[in-house]
């Protein structure tokens, strides 16, 4: 698959998950969720615009992504059982790796040549 091809896929991704955080705000009537909500779409309207500054925001909500699920598991961990840990270790293995992927499709994407400016 095209580089191209896979940033407007990474693009649907990141908006689908701005439109879920969108709806928890209503779900719990929480406007704190904005503040997730709004990076997922801007930089999901941003990448499939392939705006360069949009990477960034992609960066972030990545490594947040990541680091929310870290947070989880360490407040969660003494009061799991040993089969829904094991779960949610191999989900955020499974997270981690595709934020990393991603993330490095997105990076060479807009990577610029030295020539350019």
């Amino acid at each position: 698959m095209r580089r191209h091809t896979l940033v407007k896929l990474f693009a649907l991704v990141l908006l689908g998950y701005g439109i879920y955080t969108v709806w928890l705000v209503f779900t719990y009537s929480s406007v704190w969720f904005l503040l997730w909500a709004v990076p997922c779409l801007v930089g999901a309207v941003g990448l499939a615009t392939l705006r360069t500054w949009s990477q960034y925001l992609f960066y972030f909500v990545a490594f947040c992504t990541i680091a929310g699920w870290a947070g989880f598991v360490a407040i969660s961990w003494p009061h799991l059982a040993t089969e829904t840990t094991t779960k949610l270790l191999a989900l955020g293995l499974g997270l981690t790796l595709f934020c990393i992927w991603s993330s490095v499709v997105v990076f060479r994407h807009f990577k610029r040549d030295d020539t350019q400016i």
